[in-house]
């Protein structure tokens, strides 16, 4: 028997949304507050972009309101001030020098976003490839997930996060009843959440099931980055869908493969609360599998979750990959045949965020060596920013 390798294999990801990582001259910094009572406003992204609009950074909000964003040179700005539920507000051109430290307060109207006024614009047919505003509640319910995958995204690029999890593993038959006992184990991982997929250009071109070297099937899944990308989108249908889950109305942007597609990939849907504009799950199936055997219950199911700092995180994942068996003889090339496969049970892992900590871990990065006759620093004891119930 052959049991398909998850789909989540740790590898370094290639940068979709691009944010500047070097220590940089530069700087805008400022408060956003809210615009009749002046307010501080925590926990919403202060977006930079360039003169054409591309993404040079991002800062969350403190408790106070403020930001600091590096800049990667001098030249002209905007910023844009993106929280969840909220209409966008974008500033006017300003101009950064050459190692200057600008500054910038924005004062922002709370106006929020009414999903609920597109309930009764959704649209049957298909919008392919990428989303843009004539597909007016298609495009309007896509930023407000786009919004939460951006901050998953951010979170996940954080050297100063810390997150507790607990991986399980299970073995199901057929019919999707467990055999045996659940494997449980507890992982620890800093500086980069665990939720991480392969790059998006790999599994546009490559697939999104692939043999291994072991002889095995590795199924892979769809981070945050990996569903932002022109890659992912470009290959996509995308269409509006409603639905009542857990007593709560929510809106869904539900995508599949292009037509015509021929390699492994995945269809599903986004799930957003229709009254909080927020991003609640996402459902996915594999399809073009080419396999003689029933595929609806391949596929995952991942739930995101806001801090309470306004960042963004899969709080769980759960992955089904088959278990198959070949049966008869190889051709005389030696391959096996697809017809000769034979679904014999599912194999179940997934994982849950059970904290998520402010590590005091100081990470020196170069020319911030310390001289050998400085005493060392202390670093603080992390701070926990929330413990989340196991299994609620």
């Amino acid at each position: 028997m052959t049991r398909c390798s998850r789909a989540l294999a740790l590898l370094g990801i290639g940068i979709a949304v691009s944010w500047p990582t070097l220590v940089v001259a530069q700087s805008v910094r400022g408060t956003v507050l809210e615009s009749v009572q002046g307010s501080p406003i925590p926990g919403t992204f202060v977006v930079l972009l360039d003169e054409e609009g591309t993404e040079r950074g991002r800062a969350l909000t403190t408790q106070a309101g403020t930001y600091r964003i590096g800049v990667p040179g001098p030249g002209s700005y905007r910023l844009k001030v993106r929280r969840i539920g909220l209409a966008d507000v974008t500033t006017d051109l300003f101009i950064v020098g050459d190692g200057e430290a600008v500054s910038r307060q924005i004062r922002v109207s709370l106006a929020p976003v009414r999903l609920t006024d597109l309930e009764v614009m959704v649209e049957t047919e298909s919008k392919c490839g990428m989303l843009q505003e004539d597909a007016l509640a298609l495009y309007s319910v896509w930023e407000e997930a786009r919004k939460a995958l951006e901050a998953t995204f951010w979170t996940g690029q954080q050297t100063y996060y810390r997150f507790d999890a607990l991986l399980s593993r299970r073995d199901l038959d057929r019919g999707g009843i467990q055999i045996g006992e659940t494997e449980l184990e507890s992982i620890r991982v800093y500086g980069r959440h665990p939720f991480r997929s392969a790059r998006a250009d790999d599994l546009a071109h490559g697939g999104w099931v692939r043999p291994t070297g072991a002889g095995g099937v590795k199924f892979h899944a769809p981070d945050a980055e990996v569903l932002l990308s022109e890659s992912f989108s470009s290959r996509h249908c995308y269409r509006l869908q409603r639905e009542i889950i857990d007593g709560h109305k929510h809106i869904g942007v539900q995508f599949e493969p292009l037509p015509g597609r021929r390699l492994p990939d995945i269809s599903g849907v986004l799930w957003i609360d229709l009254e909080t504009a927020e991003l609640r799950t996402l459902d996915f199936r594999y399809e073009v599998l080419n396999v003689p055997f029933n595929t609806d219950q391949l596929g995952g199911h991942v739930e995101f979750d806001r801090l309470p700092d306004g960042a963004w995180i899969v709080r769980r994942w759960i992955i089904r990959t088959p278990v198959t068996q070949f049966t008869g003889t190889r051709s005389f090339s030696g391959r096996r045949s697809g017809a000769n496969i034979r679904l014999v049970g599912l194999y179940e892992e997934g994982q849950e965020v059970t904290a998520v900590w402010r590590t005091g871990d100081l990470q020196a990065g170069p020319g911030n060596e310390q001289p050998e006759d400085v005493p060392p620093v202390n670093a603080p004891t992390d701070r926990l920013i929330i413990r989340f119930p196991v299994g609620d």
